[in-house]
């Protein structure tokens, strides 16, 4: 079915709502790209270095904070869905920015110093897109419980040399 021309009217009177969904659809885009991006970087050292790439596994750490996320009614899911996303890049930057401080690889360290701020910048806009679900005091009292559990998460699995280990 064509999009009907009322849609395209209202559209046109609410650009004020239409605009910054369609920036939403564009960030998201942008992040893909960089994240594929990252990816045949990190693909091109493992070749280079003939270093196998790892089996696909179920990232225990994600699996704990996806298992907790409330499915019973929107706009929860969706803001939680966001909130576990936010979680998940702001651990992976934190980890690049830490790992950075240590590696004495050139090659690794340069891959690190573009990782640790693209993750900085996918966490705030998972973060950002679940603030415009939610009032800013329930968002917050909701992003708190999920860094505590976080944190317990985290305390729980170990240590591990893996992003999320």
């Amino acid at each position: 079915m064509p999009t009907p021309r009322a849609w395209a009217e209202l559209a046109a009177k609410r650009l004020d709502v239409f605009l910054p969904d369609h920036a939403v659809c564009e960030q998201l885009a942008a992040l893909a790209a960089e994240e594929v991006s990252h990816l045949r970087r990190v693909a091109a050292i493992l070749r280079t270095r003939r270093i196998p790439p790892a089996a696909r596994r179920t990232n225990p750490w994600v699996r704990a904070l996806r298992d907790r996320m409330r499915t019973d009614r929107e706009p929860d899911l969706e803001v939680d869905r966001l909130l576990v996303g936010a979680l998940i890049e702001a651990r992976s930057c934190e980890r690049f920015t830490r790992l950075a401080e240590v590696v004495d690889d050139p090659e690794v360290a340069d891959l690190l110093e573009d990782l640790g701020p693209a993750e900085a910048r996918h966490w705030r806009m998972f973060h950002g897109l679940a603030a415009r679900l939610m009032p800013p005091e329930e968002l917050g009292a909701r992003w708190s419980r999920w860094l505590a559990l976080e944190r317990d998460l985290a305390a729980g699995f170990g240590v591990a040399p893996t992003v999320h280990g």
